[in-house]
Parts: structure tokens; sequence; C-alpha cells
């Protein structure tokens, strides 16, 4: 029996996959492969095509998402998000244990996804991160905030968790206190 061996030009229709970034990939190395094997020179190039299209693809999302100003505004809300997510954590530890935690490290022991890195020190690469910046004054107050887009303490661009200023006297944060 002979065996029928496929047409490189059949292979060609799967390059409009490639228009889907991860899928796009996939196909690329599909393609790629095919094209070397049946020596065909524009099915290999159609996979490299869409291996670079998925590259660049997500390469551009990369940039948008921490260079791009819409990109940062996201990215700030996300943290007044997480920060607010926080001051509840640390407000209902006070009610369990009737003190404020010394660290926000404390607060894994009561919910281990208790929100304490701050989304903007993560970078995409890397492991390097920093917890949000909390300090226990006293025994009634606390400070809670995010070090912001420049990632340095005590600026203008410092993130403060929202709360109603007739809510504020209810609760022991304190903004800004160095």
């Amino acid at each position: 029996m002979i065996k029928k061996v496929a047409k490189p030009k059949s292979y060609y229709k799967y390059g409009f996959f490639m228009i889907i970034p991860l899928i796009g990939l996939v196909i690329g190395i599909i393609l790629l492969r095919k094209g070397i094997i049946l020596k065909d020179r524009v099915l290999s190039y159609i996979g490299l095509a869409g291996i670079f299209f998925t590259m660049v693809f997500y390469g551009w999302l990369i940039y948008y998402g921490r260079y791009s100003q819409p990109g940062k505004t996201q990215a700030v809300e996300f943290t007044k998000f997480q920060l607010n997510r926080t001051m509840q954590e640390v407000e209902i530890y006070k009610l369990g244990n009737g003190y404020y935690p010394e660290s926000l490290q404390e607060l894994k022991f009561q919910d281990i996804h208790a929100p304490i890195i701050d989304p903007l020190s993560q970078h995409f690469l890397s492991k390097k991160f920093a917890y949000f910046n909390y300090k226990r004054i006293g025994d009634s107050n606390y400070t809670l905030f995010s070090s912001g887009l420049d990632q340095i303490p005590n600026t203008t661009d410092d993130i403060y968790p929202n709360l109603p200023f007739s809510e504020s006297k209810k609760f022991g944060l304190i903004k800004n206190s160095k």
C-alpha cells in the first residue's frame, strides 16, 4: 500500500489561525515543523510569521500594561482595590484579637488570601515584590499605604485606602503618618 503524502499547500489554510495569539504560536510551531519536513519554504515562513506575531503581541501587551498611561491608571485602580481589601482584613484582625497586627504577614494566619503585596511593586519577569507599607501606631491606630508608581514611600504619589470621611472615625487608619 502506498502512503499518501500530504501536499504542503493543504496546510496553508491553517495560517489564518495564527492571528489568535496563543493558538498562533502553537500552529506556527506546527507549520514550521511541517514546512521543514515537507521542504516547503512558504509553509516554514508562515509558521515563523505565526510565532513572531505571538511574540510581538505579548510583548506589546506587557509594554502597554507597564508603561502606557492607561496601563498605569488601571494598575493604580487595582492597587486601590487591594488596599481597601487589606484595610478590611486589618480591621477584622482587630475585631478578632482586640489589637492591630504588628505586621501585615500576621494577616496570612487569619486569611491566606489576604492581599498584602503591593501590585505596583511587582515586575513581570522578576520575582521581586514589596509589601504594602504598614505600621501599627500604639494600640488603636495604624497607617497603611502603597508607595505608588515611583515605589518610594512618603511621596506625593502614595496611595491610601479609600475611606469616606464620615466612616473614618470608626477605624484606626491614619493617613500620612511618617
